[in-house]
């Protein structure tokens, strides 16, 4: 994987030498070549860790995994179709992501807040700071949001300490806000230089920066809905509040190309792999709806739409029995979206209901529809005659927390199913229809972490829940 991420960076034109989270083979030829630099500017830094997050950790194994379990998606080839089938969840599964979020992604984003801050080689350079803890946030959240307890206040340090222990999830959610609360501060302070262009989201915008960090807060504060119902609403509208303005500020990442090294993830997924098809799951439940989004998202077999059932699909690597993703939505340069002004509104419809104000939820919820469709590409005309529906525009008093955590689900669909897949667990909403199992309740540590540090790797099953979904401490 990290060699992917290095490919797809440098097919941005922008060249990569070194980072101090490379693999032991390539810190071999750093030994043998006392050209390569062993210290890498914030410039060249950034980038890869945007790069990276939006491919690496956003957008391969763990959404592919997320996908299937939440039933955006059945497997129906290879790995993905054994774990729809439930036969393949294992410690493997998960090794290209502990490593990239480890050994890459937090170690590259530690370089650049240490060099970018007070008494840093590059001192002063608060833009970087800020962006780099907004990261920082946003990964330690997908990680706990994954596994529960993890690694963090005494991981990245190497050798220094081989075998970190596991924080509880609990410590990690106050911690989150913490970053991001520092992330602001920073974002807020002169920033010696803009990073412009190798700023791949918001091309060194700090405002918006800002904003995506508010973002940030208000999807943690409201994950903690189970654990205080009250608190976590009041605390995710008051960051809302101060987060996107519009469906242009979202966060989201827009630099893939069509080099073979700098597609999208899904789009090579598709091409390469082909282990998705269209479950049927999402599609009953468009089909109920009456949901335009059917037509243009997913694709035909024989000029139908056919969808493939979760638990017992039939093989299809070729997809000549079930439909796939439609190339209105999977393309090489298709946007990823991290943290988009609909999820943002969703969140404020929830929060509201959750303080009985009825009337706010239901404009959150409407606005929240609206411009998720629009996202989807789905026409003006359209999403008016949708929203004629009573089905779907119930009125304030009728709303409540299923048609809401419906129609988000749906705009998870393709690309963000870790958000579908926090939602249900979170919530049990929709209902899941896998003729095996119902999906794990988190995934399975890496093998590779369990062989290094086993007196540390908490003792679950994939059925134990995380902390903020049952309240327990795993």
């Amino acid at each position: 994987m990290k060699k992917i991420i290095i490919n797809l960076f440098l097919s941005f034109t922008v060249l990569i030498a070194v980072t101090s989270s490379c693999t032991d083979d390539i810190m071999d030829e750093i030994d043998a070549n006392p050209n390569s630099p062993l210290d890498v500017p914030l410039n060249l830094l950034l980038p890869q860790v945007i790069a990276e997050t939006a491919f690496a950790i956003n957008g391969t194994d763990l959404a592919w995994y997320s996908s299937v379990f939440v039933e955006h998606t059945t497997g129906v080839h290879g790995q993905l179709e054994e774990a729809d089938k439930r036969t393949g969840i294992n410690t493997t599964i998960v090794a290209n992501s502990w490593e990239s979020i480890y050994a890459s992604a937090l170690q590259d984003i530690q370089i650049i807040i240490n060099k970018g801050s007070d008494g840093g080689e590059e001192e002063g350079n608060w833009a970087y700071v800020g962006i780099a803890k907004v990261l920082k946030a946003y990964i330690l959240g997908i990680t706990t949001d994954a596994w529960g307890r993890i690694p963090y206040t005494e991981a990245l340090q190497g050798s220094a300490n081989t075998q970190p222990a596991f924080d509880s999830q609990e410590t990690i959610y106050q911690e989150l806000q913490n970053i991001l609360d520092g992330a602001i501060a920073d974002l807020a302070k002169e920033s010696l230089s803009d990073p412009g262009a190798v700023d791949f989201i918001y091309e060194g915008d700090t405002d918006l920066w800002t904003k995506a960090a508010y973002a940030l807060k208000a999807r943690f504060h409201n994950r903690l809905s189970n654990i205080n119902p009250q608190q976590s609403a009041t605390l995710a509208l008051d960051a809302a509040s101060k987060s996107f303005e519009s469906p242009e500020e979202g966060m989201i990442f827009t630099s893939f190309n069509t080099d073979a090294t700098g597609q999208h993830p899904w789009f090579q997924e598709l091409n390469d792999r082909s282990h998705h098809a269209v479950s049927t799951t999402i599609d009953g439940i468009l089909v109920g709806l009456n949901d335009p989004r059917r037509e243009h998202f997913f694709g035909t077999v024989g000029g139908e739409i056919v969808p493939a059932p979760n638990g017992t699909a039939i093989a299809d690597q070729g997809g000549d029995i079930y439909s796939r993703a439609s190339s209105n939505v999977v393309y090489a340069t298709a946007p990823m979206p991290l943290m988009t002004y609909d999820e943002l509104k969703f969140i404020e419809a929830e929060a509201n209901l959750r303080l009985d104000q009825d009337q706010e939820a239901y404009d959150a919820y409407l606005d929240a529809v609206e411009s998720a469709m629009g996202r989807g590409g789905i026409a003006e005309e359209d999403v008016t005659e949708y929203l004629d529906q009573n089905s779907i525009a119930p009125g304030a008093e009728a709303l409540d927390q299923e048609d809401i955590l419906l129609q988000k689900y749906i705009s998870f669909w393709l690309f963000q199913p870790i958000e579908a897949y926090n939602d249900y667990r979170r919530t049990g909403i929709p209902t899941m229809n896998n003729t095996v199992s119902p999906p794990p309740a988190r995934f399975p540590y890496s093998q590779d972490e369990i062989a290094a540090n086993p007196a540390n790797i908490p003792d679950v099953a994939l059925t134990n829940g995380v902390w903020w979904a049952d309240g327990s401490d795993d």
